[in-house]
Order: C-alpha cells, then sequence, then structure tokens
C-alpha cells in the first residue's frame, strides 16, 4: 500500500540524491512539486511530487538538461514525459536484476 506522505529523508533515499538536492528541486519547481509542512515545518511529499521529482532527476541527470530546460519541458510536454521517465525506470530496474543474475552465475 502506497503512503499518503513521504518524509525528505525517505525521498532522498528513494531517488538515491541527497535531501539538499530534493530541497532545491522542490524550491526551484514549486509548480510541480507541493510538498505539505507538519507543526514542525518538516516537507511530507505527496506520492505525485515524488513522480514529479523523478522526472526531474530525469531530465537533469540522465538527459543533462539545464534546469530553465527542464521547467520549459516541464510545461510543455509533461505527459510524454511520464511515459519517458516510467519507461526508464523500469529498464534500469531490468538492468540491475540482470547485473544480479549474471553475478550469481
Amino acid at each position: 500500500m502506497e503512503k499518503m506522505y513521504y518524509t525528505i529523508g525517505e525521498v532522498s533515499e528513494i531517488l538515491s540524491e541527497e535531501s539538499s538536492t530534493v530541497r532545491f528541486w522542490s524550491n526551484t519547481f514549486p509548480r510541480y512539486i507541493r510538498p505539505e509542512r507538519n507543526a514542525k515545518g518538516n516537507r511530507l511529499f505527496h506520492p505525485k511530487d515524488i513522480e514529479n521529482l523523478k522526472l526531474i532527476q530525469y531530465l537533469v541527470r540522465d538527459k543533462g538538461m539545464t534546469l530553465d530546460g527542464v521547467a520549459r519541458r516541464l510545461s510543455t510536454n509533461k505527459e510524454g514525459l511520464d511515459k519517458t521517465s516510467l519507461i526508464v525506470e523500469k529498464l534500469k530496474g531490468i538492468r540491475n536484476l540482470l547485473e544480479e543474475l549474471k553475478e550469481t552465475i
């Protein structure tokens, strides 16, 4: 079952990114990432925020885009990016599985 909220530590672990990077992307793209705050002021991310962070990560890390380029791309073709990012994520999972199998053989 999917959680309703994730802490910044959980999100950074999911993305394999530093918390400061997640915080920076959250502040840079407030139109797409809208974490809520608890009583202590900590960020609580929705699953949709995590999906948007994965898209940003894909564009920055895999495609080498600048932050301005990412903002333009998100505003013009977000639906296509969702599908592409999902495919890339699944392919990376398959590659990891195959690498694990190769090591055991």
